[in-house]
């Protein structure tokens, strides 16, 4: 990075804060209000529902077991994804637990030498995704008291990443092009590569766990502290931006759909933090559609706040956010085409954007600590299958005559 770059990304965040500080200092109560709010929201959902996750997943990587998987499962992500078996790892991690386990786990595994530069970059693309809890749970159910429309949401991010995956499994495909003949991967090896990484670990059992839950509470750390920064900033963005007088934002604009007019406060909301745009959609009186395709941008997007989040678990590697950036964006167009498909293909009942839902969402810490550990329970049993399908696969090839 050049040196004018740096200084020019030094001069953007000294402004930011300054401009932040004088929100601040003008708008207390607004602050400190936002401020309790963030921290509610990350003591009893998001602290709840990473925790196993960020814990299990340190577990494994120190044990090695992430390296036996590699090993089994290289033959299914390599030719989809161009990427070895720590992908697939980091793919259910990701899909099951949300953002940002993906960048986390990609950053200690390129950290540890086990994936390539090129390889991270590409994990990035499609290992980087919002989790259940959050597109069916908070969403479907919480904001728009509406499951189907959940999972339209939640199947549309899914397809949108394997679809970046599969974009992105030629970038650097030059640089890595003797990467792309397959190995021939038995049993036998994958569990030496599992007893070679634990014994070339010589940390106790003790040790391992102690430093897992340490890692796992500093990253915990971490991004609640982005997520009451950005609850605050956002509190006042949108008490003094994006919501003007309703009288300034007509004046004499022409649009061809009044429709497209409550959509930009939301879309803008959303690039800065998703949860808050996702609310503002579903407070609004857009068509349910409308409301689906535009959640479905944000959610693929990420917001600022989760990019942050992401930014600084990548700090101390090489890869591009360049890059990074590009791909969220096109998760987010992705996501949101993948919606209108559907949408037009299978029709789901609209719900009063002010109306009575008759389903309703209350997460707790304790609710979403159980929930979370089902659905790791679930991501086990989606390694345990994967594993029996290459396993099978790789006999019926070797009874062939």
């Amino acid at each position: 990075m050049s040196s004018k770059t740096v200084r020019l990304q030094r001069l953007i965040i000294i402004l930011a804060s300054l401009i932040v500080i004088i929100l601040v200092i003008t708008y207390p109560e607004q602050s400190l209000a936002a401020s309790l709010k963030g921290l509610d929201t990350w003591l009893s959902i998001v602290f709840p529902a990473l925790l196993p996750f960020f814990i299990v997943s340190e577990i494994m990587i120190e044990l090695g077991v992430v390296d036996f998987l590699s090993v089994i499962l290289t033959p299914v992500m390599r030719p989809i994804f161009n990427c070895p078996g720590h992908s697939s790892f980091v793919w259910i991690m990701s899909i099951t637990s949300g953002y940002p386990t993906g960048p986390k786990l990609i950053a200690s595994l390129y950290s540890d030498g086990s994936i390539t530069k090129d390889e991270a970059q590409r994990m990035l693309a499609f290992c980087n995704n919002s989790g259940p809890l959050f597109m069916i749970g908070a969403v479907g159910i919480g904001i728009l008291g509406n499951p189907q429309a959940g999972n339209i949401i939640a199947i549309s991010h899914l397809l949108g990443a394997l679809l970046l995956g599969i974009l992105f499994r030629f970038y650097g495909a030059k640089k890595t092009r003797s990467e792309l003949q397959l190995p021939n991967p038995s049993i036998s090896s994958a569990f030496k590569k599992l007893i070679r990484g634990g014994a070339n670990n010589n940390k106790s059992l003790g040790t391992v766990l102690g430093q897992s839950v340490h890692n796992s509470m500093e990253a915990q750390l971490i991004i609640g502290g982005f997520i009451v920064l950005f609850s605050v900033v956002i509190n006042l963005v949108l008490q003094n931006i994006i919501k003007p007088s309703p009288d300034y934002l007509s004046g004499n604009w022409s649009f061809p759909d009044p429709g497209l007019l409550e959509i930009i406060n939301p879309i803008i909301a959303g690039t800065l933090e998703i949860t808050t745009g996702c609310q503002l959609l579903g407070e609004s009186a857009l068509p349910l559609n409308y409301k689906l395709v535009a959640i479905s941008l944000i959610i693929g997007w990420g917001g600022l706040s989760i990019h942050s989040q992401a930014m600084s678990f990548l700090a101390k590697t090489d890869l591009s956010m360049g890059v990074y950036f590009l791909s969220k964006l096109l998760h987010g167009i992705f996501s949101a085409v993948i919606t209108y498909a559907l949408l037009s293909v299978y029709e789901i009942e609209t719900v009063a954007a002010f109306g009575i839902h008759d389903y309703h969402i209350n997460p707790t810490a304790g609710s979403t600590f159980i929930a979370s550990t089902y659905l790791l329970a679930s991501g086990i049993l989606l390694f345990l299958t994967l594993y029996l399908l290459v396993t099978l696969a790789k006999s019926a090839i070797k009874r062939r005559p």
